[in-house]
């Protein structure tokens, strides 16, 4: 994690992969601990084959590419920082990296299922002859999120919540129709927005949101989401990706193209004070080396607990989670797909 500054504007680069070693080296006294692979953040630049492949398979009609003034003012906030973002991810990524096996693309049916470690050790666990890694200090169920209040009694007060909805998109669907495995579960706004997050928060606790970039689900959030969580957005920011070489994955466009970046709402309790929430205000996006994985969201627990009651013993929440993380309560149907073995690197402390 590494704050970029110029001028008036913050920036805060993340490397998953350090990230997640952190959080791992913090809980566990094992000798033997795990590290994500080099190769899944290997997000080299498409080539312009790729590329017009993506457009004859996108069929969908769309406005010309006309440039609107939140397009510049996104280029202009990015640009001071390209060249500092560059030489991060230049100094991270391992070069001559072949490709990974896509293991994560392998159907794998979870039954549903509730498991936890609250030793300082790594456990293993197998299913379907393969074998999935526990971290310390985390609880998990492979549960439905439309049957969350059967688990609600077994759950409590989070001190930071974190949720990267399944939104119905169109790129999923596309995904669906060409192999069901790539794909994952989608959810209507209306079954997304009656999950009780209300019953599972406190005054003091932060919610955040990932968000794609569609109106609707933008609007979704801020008008019928966060009135019902009684929830109030203490700041939206984007999540910009780049690739290997240090540009952005795709360029910005007008509204109603892919986007080289995600939304993210952080949020907290109506009644909460935000003037202790500033130090969040100040970051004005964050930036990152993506995972090749879709939807394998950079970890936000090592930026956000310094603004919990607790920033040591705090409590986790991750619905809708894929991989595992200390601290962490991990609710999903597919709680442990990205925790395979498979996908890391065992190293010694």
């Amino acid at each position: 994690m590494h704050k970029i500054t110029h001028e008036n504007h913050n920036c805060l680069y993340l490397n998953h992969v350090k990230l997640i070693e952190q959080q791992y080296a913090e809980f566990t006294h094992d000798k033997e601990r795990y590290k994500l692979k080099p190769e899944l953040f290997n997000f080299k630049p498409k080539t312009a084959a790729e590329d017009k492949n993506v457009g004859s398979q996108n069929k969908r009609k769309r406005k010309a590419d006309a440039e609107n003034e939140e397009c510049e003012e996104l280029k202009k906030l990015i640009q001071p920082f390209r060249e500092e973002i560059q030489n991060l991810i230049h100094q991270e990524y391992v070069k001559d990296l072949e490709n990974i096996p896509r293991t994560w693309e392998e159907k794998l049916d979870f039954p549903k299922f509730y498991g936890a470690n609250g030793t300082t050790d790594f456990q293993t666990t197998k299913f379907q002859e393969h074998d999935f890694i526990i971290p310390p200090y985390c609880k998990f169920y492979n549960h439905n999120i439309n049957d969350v209040r059967q688990i609600l009694p077994e759950l409590e007060k989070y001190d930071l919540i974190i949720m990267d909805m399944p939104w119905q998109n169109k790129y999923i669907k596309r995904l669906k129709k060409v192999r069901d495995s790539l794909a994952y579960h989608m959810l209507d706004n209306d079954s997304l927005q009656n999950i009780p997050i209300q019953e599972m928060i406190h005054a003091n606790s932060l919610v955040v949101l990932w968000c794609t970039n569609a109106p609707q689900h933008l609007n979704a959030v801020q008008n019928d989401f966060l009135p019902k969580w009684n929830l109030q957005i203490v700041h939206t920011l984007k999540w910009f990706k780049f690739n290997t070489e240090g540009n952005l994955i795709s360029p910005i466009k007008a509204q109603g193209y892919k986007q080289p970046y995600e939304t993210v709402f952080i949020t907290c309790h109506k009644n909460r004070n935000l003037n202790n929430l500033d130090g969040i205000k100040s970051i004005d996006f964050i930036a990152s080396l993506p995972s090749i994985i879709h939807s394998h969201k950079p970890p936000l627990a090592m930026w956000l607990r310094e603004f919990l009651d607790d920033s040591v013993h705090f409590k986790g929440l991750e619905i809708f989670a894929r991989y595992l993380q200390p601290q962490f309560t991990s609710i999903g149907l597919e709680v442990l797909k990205l925790m395979d073995k498979r996908l890391y690197n065992k190293i010694q402390s």
